[in-house]
């Protein structure tokens, strides 16, 4: 079974796809050792609540429990987007190495939102400082104790400094492994989305259609005349029922004129004359 002729020309895989499959792995690891370390810090800092409940026995439930969901849901909001694009990622990959164009696209997408989210938190964080300013122009600090206000006011809780006081050494590794982590994952993301943006990639995603031959161009019969018509038929064609005309031979435009042989029809209407092509006889 023969494919169709006008069926898409797939060209051999570029080695920048290729290239682009591992290092989209790799992006998928790296982001698997970030939501690890999502996790273990999680587990980390709930640890480090623990023991601040310890340490002050008559701690404050309410501040306990805020603390706890700000951790669950701290996690959450970190380690889910990493999920998500890490599954994204680890499941157009294998597509996007067979030359699946949709895939491609997904992975477009998926590089598009990454840069979004980025560039969102960078602006916000941007426009809270003109805002701040603003709110602050204009004016005077007032302390707590120009006010009458006990001096004590701005100080944290017994629990509050239990937990945030003491230092952990994995919190010296965490941050700086998870900034690595996320500069790595940026830059794999816009160098697996330029090599499949290339032209050669493009090609291959997107094979082009081959081109039909055009038709072959009527005959010229001159200045005179120009092409021939359609219908034309070319010089040695003898049509059923009819003899070949040798070459050179004139046919008379009105055969009446010419001495019929005895017993020959007259020629009229869907009757050849003795100088038709297709009659026995002739004449000049």
């Amino acid at each position: 079974m023969t494919a169709p002729t006008d069926a898409p020309v797939r060209p051999p895989r570029p080695r920048t796809v290729t290239v682009a499959f591992w290092l989209q792995l790799t992006a998928v690891l790296v982001l698997l050792g970030l939501l690890g370390l999502v996790i273990a810090q999680a587990i980390q800092w709930d640890g480090r609540i623990d023991d601040a409940v310890r340490a002050v026995p008559d701690a404050d439930p309410d501040e306990v429990r805020a603390e706890r969901w700000s951790n669950v849901i701290g996690t959450l909001f970190i380690g889910v987007p990493v999920l998500l694009l890490a599954v994204w990622y680890a499941a157009t990959a294998r597509p996007v190495h067979r030359g699946g164009n949709t895939a491609r696209i997904l992975v477009f997408v998926a590089s598009g939102a990454q840069l979004l989210v980025c560039l969102g938190q960078g602006c916000l964080g941007v426009l809270f400082v003109p805002m701040l300013f603003a709110a602050g122009a204009g004016e005077e600090v007032v302390y707590p104790d120009e006010e009458g206000m006990p001096e004590d006011f701005w100080e944290e809780s017994p629990f509050l400094d239990a937990l945030y006081g003491s230092t952990d050494p994995f919190e010296a590794v965490f941050f700086p492994l998870a900034m690595l982590g996320a500069l790595s994952v940026f830059l794999l993301t816009v160098t697996v989305v330029l090599l499949l943006a290339l032209p050669p990639a493009h090609r291959w995603f997107v094979p082009a259609k081959p081109t039909r031959p055009a038709p072959p161009m009527p005959p010229y019969l001159g200045p005179a005349y120009g092409y021939a018509p359609p219908g034309y038929v070319a010089p040695g064609y003898v049509a059923p029922g009819y003899l070949p005309v040798p070459p050179g031979y004139l046919l008379c435009p009105d055969p009446s004129v010419h001495p019929q042989p005895p017993g020959t029809p007259p020629a009229g209407p869907g009757r050849p004359g003795p100088d038709a092509p297709g009659s026995t006889t002739g004449g000049g």
